[in-house]
This record gives structure tokens, sequence and C-alpha cells, in this order.
């Protein structure tokens, strides 16, 4: 019972990092193509929008690799 609880905990850390990457290197890029003038200025909006729900849904997988977890429950099995 508690393996699967590491387990479970193991895929929501897996999770945030999927998620980091999903809205992190976009973002990351679009912030990088605003300073160099490639991208117009108001994609910094977007970059920042994507950038705070990438965060969000870090911290919440996080969160639940803490507690044993799986990403698509919300309560430990």
């Amino acid at each position: 019972m508690a393996f699967r609880n590491i387990l479970d905990g193991a895929a929501s850390f897996g999770a945030a990092l999927v998620t980091c990457a999903i809205c992190g290197l976009p973002a990351w890029f679009t912030v990088v193509a605003v300073r160099a003038e490639i991208a117009p200025i108001w994609a910094c909006a977007a970059a920042g929008g994507l950038g705070a729900i990438g965060i969000i849904l870090a911290l919440a997988f996080l969160r639940k690799g803490l507690a044993g977890v799986a990403p698509t429950r919300q309560r430990r099995r």
C-alpha cells in the first residue's frame, strides 16, 4: 500500500516537471522574442498568463506529490 503512494507521488512530481516544461519554455521564449523585438510587446501579457497558469499547476502537482496522491486523483488510494 505504501509503495503505491510512493509511485503516485512520483507521478505527481513528474507531472509538475512536465507542466513546467510545457508552460515555462514557451513563456520564456516569448519573453526573449519580445526583448529581441521580434514579437510585439503585448505578447508579454500572454507569456505572463501562461507562466502564472504553469506555476499554479506545478504547485498543485508538487502538493499532491508530497502527499502521495496521483495526479489524476483528489485523495490517496
